[in-house]
């Protein structure tokens, strides 16, 4: 009997049934292999030492290692260039932080991927906020008398970052546009060069990471005044926040998460989302998290997603209204 309309109608449905339930069983079984996680940094900083505390946890729940590559360089391209010319399987993966995925991308004319285009957000994993400091031979103890001190000697103040057009750097423009002031920028390759300038009165003032600048204003070789998250930090709850100081605008809490490549199936983000939130929930991780001066921030994929929508808008302004490029 030759098949009819409705019989190859119906093969047709059944093996399209088929094939989402296999499709469905291997991504059921995800992961049955080590995942890649590239980390766009040097070994050793904030962001390499938070993906290692991540790593370590996930390859236990997920029961397949989760490797971390250390891809540094071109500002964070080239590590999220990786991610975002992997196969969205799931088994590359990596770390977006706010001064690379966010700030770099927008401050750069030349990328070989767009962050809003060519990346999954798959979960946020921290927040921390910078630090707006000086260097103890500036007469000032407090932002205000900051702003009173630059605006008596106009271009007398140096500030350092760690680079044109990164996160340090556009905050401090912001923050100088709002003052109504005019301090001169000095450029570095790090913070910790910067800041050991700053502490030896070479440059006069910094917003430098929180990470690196606090062993410092414990030490007595910077003077704290002011932290740019929206709450004080209890490593140092005499600082007071940039909103207290008068400055809302400069409010700037950089976060670290993790993104895959542009395509990835939803139920594997969900699973991937899911396995991290729980990771952050450990008291274990939390306190490993505090050590650092940074907090955990679990969430939906949503969140983070918004999130990242809103810092494009933000410093994408800013960036735009003082002319700062990378290139």
């Amino acid at each position: 009997m030759r098949p009819t309309w409705l019989t190859k109608r119906g093969l047709a449905v059944c093996l399209s049934f088929a094939s989402l339930a296999v499709a469905q069983a291997a991504h059921a079984a995800y992961p049955d292999k080590p995942i890649r996680f590239i980390v766009n940094a040097a070994p050793g900083g904030a962001a390499d030492t938070t993906a290692r505390i991540l790593c370590n946890e996930l390859t236990q729940r997920l029961g397949q290692p989760v490797l971390v590559e250390n891809k540094p360089g071109a500002s964070g391209a080239i590590g999220l260039n990786e991610i975002a010319k992997a196969k969205p399987d799931g088994y590359t993966i990596g770390g977006a932080n706010l001064a690379t995925f966010v700030v770099a991308a927008l401050a750069a004319k030349n990328l070989p991927y767009s962050t809003s285009k060519d990346f999954t957000p798959i979960a946020r994993q921290w927040t921390q906020p910078n630090m707006l400091g000086v260097t103890p031979g500036l007469p000032v103890k407090t932002v205000k008398e900051l702003v009173e001190y630059a605006k008596a000697h106009p271009k007398a103040i140096f500030y350092g970052s760690t680079g044109t057009g990164t996160s340090l750097h556009v905050v401090t423009e912001l923050f100088r546009s709002s003052a109504g002031i005019q301090i001169e920028h000095v450029p570095y390759k790090s913070a910790p060069a910067a800041e050991s300038d700053l502490a030896a009165g070479q440059i006069q003032m910094m917003i430098s990471n929180f990470t690196s600048m606090e062993p410092q204003v414990q030490a007595g070789r910077i003077r704290a005044l002011a932290i740019t998250g929206p709450k004080r930090s209890p490593l140092l709850p005499d600082v007071p926040t940039i909103a207290e100081a008068g400055y809302p605008i400069v409010e700037m809490e950089t976060w670290g998460g993790v993104v895959g490549p542009a395509g990835m199936p939803e139920e594997i983000v969900r699973k991937l989302n899911a396995e991290i939130n729980e990771v952050l929930a450990d008291p274990k991780i939390i306190k490993q998290h505090e050590g650092l001066g940074a907090t955990v921030a679990p969430g939906t994929v949503k969140e983070f997603a918004d999130m990242i929508r809103a810092d494009d808008e933000k410093w994408g302004k800013v960036i735009r209204d003082n002319h700062i490029s990378l290139d």
